[in-house]
């Protein structure tokens, strides 16, 4: 077993983004085999790490399993995270989910959706990872404001009027008859900040901020580790 070790001279910066000035962290240089955890995502070929679309998500791309020794380590950015997200009474830091991701569906098999700026969940103790294992080429991560009900971040309050405004949105205009990924601010949407994709790079973000990868159309939509925007996605809750 390959053991994925954090780096002790990973490179941190927070940043606070929004009119809701949501904390946003950004770590360079955050494992210290990060060609080994690529070379697992090209050739670890069991049925657990096969690269296949997720039926109970949105995912608009493939994904696999992480390597267990990958998950226990990120365990190890809880005393980072409870105190740059203010959650320093949890004592819990629970991984639910953390998967190689590449994103590649065509955006002419993009169901509105996909299309569109998402949350993960209305859990305010939620936690979205994104780990680049790929270049700026493939385009980083942005974060957005609804521009009609100026929300940054969907919370149990908000998810109702939330879900009203924008399925009358999406139909008023019809998205379906021009599919496309979002990849900047729109007359729905306000981009608020970015992140611009680097090999070993993660950013980390409420799970609620409303957000969404910058899809590059030059890559072609390559949906192979080694040529694709390779990621890996992980979710944690703090309890």
């Amino acid at each position: 077993m390959i053991d994925f070790t954090l780096n002790k001279n990973m490179v941190l910066q927070i940043h606070t983004v929004g009119e809701e000035q949501t904390p946003i962290i950004v770590i360079n240089d955050f494992v210290n085999n990060v060609d080994a955890l690529i070379n697992f995502a090209v050739f670890s070929q069991n049925a657990r790490e096969t690269f296949c679309a997720q039926e109970s998500d949105f995912y608009p791309g493939v994904r696999k399993a992480a390597p267990l020794s990958y998950i226990e380590r990120l365990k190890d950015l809880a005393p980072i995270i409870n105190s740059h997200f203010d959650m320093t009474d949890k004592s819990e830091f629970d991984v639910i989910l953390s998967a190689f991701s590449i994103a590649c569906t065509e955006p002419d098999e993009l169901r509105p959706i996909q299309m569109l700026p998402h949350f993960d969940t209305p859990n305010m103790n939620q936690l979205a990872m994104v780990h680049f294992l790929c270049d700026e080429t493939h385009g980083g991560t942005s974060f957005y404001k609804h521009r009609a009900l100026g929300y940054e971040r969907i919370t149990k309050e908000r998810l109702m009027p939330y879900r009203q405004t924008i399925k009358q949105q999406a139909m008023a205009q019809k998205l379906h008859k021009n599919p496309h990924y979002i990849n900047g601010s729109t007359a729905l949407f306000e981009q608020v900040y970015s992140v611009e994709a680097k090999l070993n790079r993660v950013v980390i973000y409420p799970s609620n901020l409303l957000h969404s990868g910058n899809i590059n159309a030059a890559n072609d939509y390559v949906c192979d580790p080694i040529n694709g925007r390779l990621t890996i996605s992980s979710f944690a809750v703090l309890r």
